[in-house]
């Protein structure tokens, strides 16, 4: 009100409007500068409403109060000091006719200002001190301005103004009163205002006596003063008749309110009996002056032995040293108050017994003094059960919160310390939204007032995610059960609080897992609605995820499979456990096009708190079943039998052409163990090697290096050869062998071999048959080169040596060729071989022409191999021969390694030679071809192909890489010596 007052006389100084500068034509007017004055003094008395922080709605008010009280100084310094500082036309220049001081406020203003920017300073300070001296400056204004008003009420002018000087406007006389009575309301622990608004019958007094007597009174000295005005009577009789009334009206007033008081007394000593707590009341100094039955009943006294007592025979003796200080502290800060905030009080009993007691205190101001008035409840039971529901409460392993109607937190657990940070002594007494984040903090306090209106057990915030937050600033999401509490003192909530972070991360987790599975992911409830799908389940079936939630799962399911569908999910849930849905069953879904499709089904059971599910998890098999279909049609018409069997030998798949081959129908064989089709004698013996092989799956030929059999159905046996092929499928690996009768092969090979015996027996007879006359030839050319060497002419020594070296290269050449034809027939068993000291053998043979050329022949480890250990050391001799052979200029330098590649040992043979041309990499290994003369380097050309012929036989192959002039390298590969 102040502030509007203010401003609209600002506008009235502006616009010069008389009714907004003195309200009533004649009558003085409102200065500008209190007129500001007014608006500062109502903005200091309202800021602390303002929605700032209180620090800085103080520090507002505090300065808005210092300027009202420098504008009061500087015009009293103007009035004492007979001196103009500029300050009463600052705002408006004053254009009254005769002012004695243009713009001035009057003294009686300005020490009014005084008093009330006073008043503010302490109201802003706070403290007793400072509620003192606001109650004191508001008084004071209410004096002055109340002299200036009874000037005007009485027409009095020398009441509203002081000597000459400016006068006092009505309006400022009623915008002081409304401020200092505005500063008293705000301070309602001051001395005057504690008895004025205390519901004893003293406020009562206060409240209606007071102001009926100041109406009273100034309505009758108005009334007198028109009579005498009217000429009624005189002076004295107006007087007389004004202190008659008075004395009258103040006697009356006097009457009623000490009935008034005897009747309050009576009724406070019938309630203090009947009260059904203990009621005792001390005076300053302790001393027992009232008690009432219960306490008699309570402490086990007779009335007569507590008054006069001092109050500490009540109190036990461990605590009543301390005692008279409390009761000294309450004297000195009277209000009514439940004693021993945040202690736990106790009385003893006549016997010395202790007991727990709840204590809450009165003030009783009397015409003897103050005394304070004690309720004292036994609170034995009551702590007994507090005690055991604490215990439940510390040792829940929630968190619990116990919370009352205004949402001040009145228990915490230990764990609740532990999810938030915070010391109990932090959160008893501090608003539940204390531990909400800020952002929900307007919406909590709806849904707690909620709450009251109609509690009952619940979770707390039904579909939506709730979070508290920690003393650091932490959120984390949180799961809250509420459980209504009634008691004595009201009705509260205990709230039970979990961290459900992990739950959270874990959620999303899976969430996240369900939702990047390349696999349709549904899971659904024991009622078979839909609660989660992901991504692919909408591609799949083509509905969004909205249209799918909440729904039946049936919804997914063909029509004509819905009734038998319940009874498989029934039956499920009744023995839950990971597993293929539909086993030997074909499973079909439907898209929201109606289309079906087939899908493979896998169930997962899930149990959480909220019940158990399952997670379905939906593949469309329709490419796997067009790629079966193909499979299977590539088996059936597959040349060679055809049998696919899983990890115990079980056979699944047959084509025709086993059917054919072991006669048996095809339903006789699908199901049964592989070795129905293995004859008798080697039963025993397959399943060890069927689970070498599920071991180390790889495409590969079976049993090699053995003959491998079958049986027919009429028990015939015959020779088969077999491959085998492992197919790795979602259902495990199963392999897929390729068996081909090799009778006819067997039958052809035995004739070859037949043939080749024959053969080497003709070319061992024809080598022997050709051998001696070769020798006989050489013998004779050697004896007539010895007899007849350099008697004849120089021709005849040509001829002579042309028909020896012609001998001796025939020798070679047959020798060679008889080693050629051996290799694959008159090699030794396969066995495990040293590699390593094959070669050192090699080298003891190689070692002359070693020496002579100089060579460098190193070696790496070498492994032990399958082989024949006669013609692996030929091997050798030959490769080694021909690096030593065909060096360059630098002496040979020859290094043998070995390393494992494709499950064999390749061997390499690197020199330094001359090299061979890339286009005669295959050339060199065909018998009898040569790149050199010989001349340049001797030999028959056969021993690469021996040596081809040697590496193949052992399984293996031989290949070369080589730069002319920069060396060649000769690789082979040999089986190892596990696969003996």
């Amino acid at each position: 009100m102040a502030v509007v007052l203010g401003s609209l006389v600002l506008v009235g100084w502006q616009l010069d409007i008389t009714l907004l500068k003195s309200v009533v034509p004649g009558l003085s007017s409102m200065k500008a500068n209190t007129a500001a004055a007014f608006i500062l003094a109502g903005l200091s008395l309202w800021l602390p409403n303002a929605p700032l922080s209180a620090r800085r709605s103080r520090r507002l008010g505090a300065i808005c109060a210092v300027l009202v009280l420098g504008v009061a100084l500087l015009t009293l310094v103007e009035y004492g000091f007979r001196v103009d500082l500029g300050l009463d036309e600052l705002l408006v220049r004053d254009r009254s006719v005769g002012a004695a001081f243009p713009g001035r406020m009057g003294i009686n203003t300005a020490v009014a200002f005084v008093f009330l920017a006073a008043a503010l300073l302490g109201r802003e300070g706070g403290g007793s001190r400072g509620i003192r001296l606001a109650e004191r400056g508001a008084v004071a204004v209410i004096l002055v301005a109340g002299v200036a008003g009874l000037g005007y009420v009485y027409s009095v002018a020398s009441l509203t103004g002081i000597a000459s000087y400016t006068q006092m406007a009505l309006h400022t006389t009623l915008a002081f009163l409304v401020l200092a009575t505005g500063v008293l309301a705000s301070n309602p622990e001051g001395p005057l205002m504690a008895i004025t608004l205390s519901g004893g019958p003293g406020g009562a007094v206060v409240r209606r006596v007071l102001p009926a007597m100041a109406v009273v009174i100034l309505a009758l000295g108005w009334l007198c003063l028109k009579g005498q005005d009217a000429g009624l009577y005189g002076p004295q009789f107006g007087l007389a008749m004004m202190v008659l009334v008075s004395v009258v009206a103040v006697g009356a007033a006097v009457l009623w309110a000490a009935a008034r008081l005897d009747q309050a007394e009576v009724r406070a000593s019938a309630v203090v009996e009947s009260s059904p707590n203990g009621m005792v009341m001390v005076d300053r100094h302790g001393t027992i002056v009232l008690v009432n039955r219960e306490t008699e009943r309570l402490f086990g006294y007779a009335r007569a032995e507590l008054v006069g007592q001092p109050i500490e025979r009540l109190v036990p003796e461990r605590f009543r040293r301390s005692h008279p200080s409390y009761r000294g502290a309450f004297f000195a800060d009277l209000r009514t108050r439940s004693m021993g905030a945040g202690r736990d009080l106790y009385g003893v009993r006549q016997d010395g017994v202790e007991f727990p007691v709840e204590i809450g205190l009165n003030p009783i101001k009397t015409d003897e003094g103050q005394f304070v008035l004690a309720s004292v409840v036994d609170i034995t039971a009551r702590k007994q059960a507090e005690a055991r529901f604490r215990a439940v409460v510390e040792s829940a392993p929630s968190g619990m919160v116990m919370i009352d109607r205004l949402g001040k937190i009145q228990l915490v657990n230990h764990e609740t310390e532990r999810l938030f940070g915070y010391t109990r002594e932090e959160l008893l007494g501090q608003p539940v939204e204390r531990l909400v984040p800020e952002r929900f903090h307007q919406r909590h306090r709806g849904f707690r007032s909620d709450f009251f209106v109609d509690p009952q057990t619940r979770v707390m915030g039904a579909g939506r995610d709730l979070y508290g937050v920690r003393k650091s600033g932490v959120e984390f999401p949180v799961e809250i059960g509420l459980n209504p509490i009634d008691t004595d003192e009201g009705q509260f909530v205990l709230a039970s609080v979990v961290d459900i972070t992990e739950r959270k991360r874990a959620e999303a987790r899976f969430r996240a897992v369900v939702e990047s599975a390349p696999s349709g992911m549904v899971m659904i409830d024991r009622s078979g609605k839909i609660q989660l799908v992901n991504h692919e389940t909408e591609r799949l079936f083509g509905y969004t995820r909205e249209e799918l939630l909440g729904q039946p799962v049936e919804r997914l399911v063909p029509e004509r499979l819905h009734e038998g569908h319940r009874g498989f999910r029934s039956d499920f849930f009744v023995d839950p456990q990971t597993r293929v849905m539909g086993a030997g069953r074909d499973l079909y879904g439907v898209r929201k096009s109606g289309v079906e499709f087939p899908v493979e089904i896998g169930l997962n059971p899930i149990d959480t708190d909220e019940g158990q599910f399952v997670l379905a998890s939906v593949v469309d098999i329709t490419e796997r079943k067009r790629a079966e279909a193909r499979f299977r049609a590539v088996v059936e018409s597959a040349p060679s039998g055809m049998v696919m069997i899983d990890a115990a030998g079980t056979m699944l798949l047959v084509n025709r052409e086993i059917e054919r081959l072991f006669g048996y129908a095809r339903a006789e064989l699908l199901g049964q163990p592989i070795e129905v089709l293995v004859p008798n004698r080697l039963r025993e013996r397959h399943p060890g090697l069927r689970g070498q092989f599920f071991a180390d799956p790889q495409t590969r030929a079976m049993g090699a290096g053995r003959d491998l059999y079958g049986t027919r159905k009429d028990g015939v046996e015959f020779p088969v050869e077999i491959g085998l092929n492992p197919i790795h499928t979602d259902e495990g690996l199963f392999v897929l062998a390729s068996v081909i009768d090799i009778t006819e092969r067997k039958r052809a090979e035995s004739e070859l071999r037949r043939s080749n015996e024959e053969l080497e027996r003709f070319a061992y007879v024809a080598s022997h048959d050709l051998q001696e006359p070769l020798r006989m030839v050489g013998s004779y050319v050697q004896l007539l080169a010895k007899r007849y060497q350099g008697k004849l002419d120089a021709d005849a020594d040509d001829f002579i040596g042309f028909a020896l070296d012609g001998a001796l290269r025939m020798q070679r050449l047959i020798e060679d060729l008889l080693s050629f034809s051996r290799v694959g027939t008159r090699g030794g068993a396969l066995v495990p071989t040293d590699a390593s000291a094959v070669f050192q053998g090699a080298l003891a043979s190689l070692k002359l022409a070693i020496e002579e050329s100089g060579a460098a022949v190193t070696q790496d480890p070498l492994p032990l191999v399958l082989a024949d250990a006669g013609q692996l050391e030929h091997l050798f001799l030959n490769l080694v021969g021909n690096a030593l052979k065909f060096r360059g200029a630098a002496p040979p330098r020859v290094h043998v390694s070995a390393v494992t590649h494709d499950s064999k040992w390749c061997f390499s043979v690197q020199d330094n030679g001359i090299g061979i041309e890339p286009q005669y990499f295959d050339r060199i290994f065909v018998i009898f071809q040569r790149l050199h003369g010989r001349e340049n380097y001797p030999g028959t050309g056969i021993g690469l192909a021996i040596a081809k012929k040697i590496v193949e036989r052992h399984g293996g192959r031989i290949w070369v890489e080589s730069e002319p002039d920069r060396g060649t390298t000769f690789f082979f590969t040999l089986p190892p010596a596990s696969e003996g």
